[in-house]
């Protein structure tokens, strides 16, 4: 079985009784701590695949009364994060983006029409490097952003009306 490292963040910081309890659930391959102010757990678990290993901590960590908020996968990032991660700068990004330069079909950002920040997912963009640059980047972990898109959906499900036909999404 190969090790799958990865952090999640919690609802809160485990106690100190806690901790015990999440030794003793099988936490003992993870470390918890702060990070920039939010509540983490970082694993390196043992499992068949990552989604295995993913989901066996949510488990452990939910067992004792824990919630895992999110799975940290570096799927957001903004054009500097982009130029930082393929070597070139901002401004070249932006004009892939904006169609002043390459073949043009760049990923849409997150959140188009947002003054500020925009944001970017590396799961679309670092194909569209692929096919359109012929860059060697690396993919951002599919099971990583799958994971967190489902945490996510887990703490909306109960205010969305007849969730039951978006849940028919996952299986088609």
């Amino acid at each position: 079985m190969a090790a799958h490292v990865f952090t999640l963040v919690l609802n809160r910081r485990p106690t100190d009784n806690e901790l015990d309890e999440l030794f003793a659930a099988g936490c003992d391959d993870a470390s918890f701590g702060m990070e920039d102010s939010l509540p983490i757990a970082e694993f390196d678990r043992e499992a068949p695949t990552m989604a295995d290993a993913i989901v066996s901590a949510v488990r452990s960590v939910e067992s004792v009364g824990l919630v895992a908020v999110r799975v940290l996968d570096q799927d957001l990032v903004t054009l500097a994060d982009i130029a930082d991660r393929i070597g070139q700068s901002r401004e070249s990004v932006r004009r892939y983006a904006t169609g002043a330069r390459g073949n043009g079909g760049f990923p849409p950002p997150v959140n188009p029409v947002r003054d500020g920040t925009v944001f970017y997912r590396w799961s679309e963009v670092a194909p569209w490097l692929r096919q359109h640059l012929g860059m060697d980047v690396s993919d951002a972990d599919p099971a990583l952003v799958v994971a967190n898109l489902v945490l996510q959906a887990r703490q909306h499900r109960d205010r969305v009306a007849h969730m039951a036909a978006l849940s028919e999404l996952l299986i088609a």
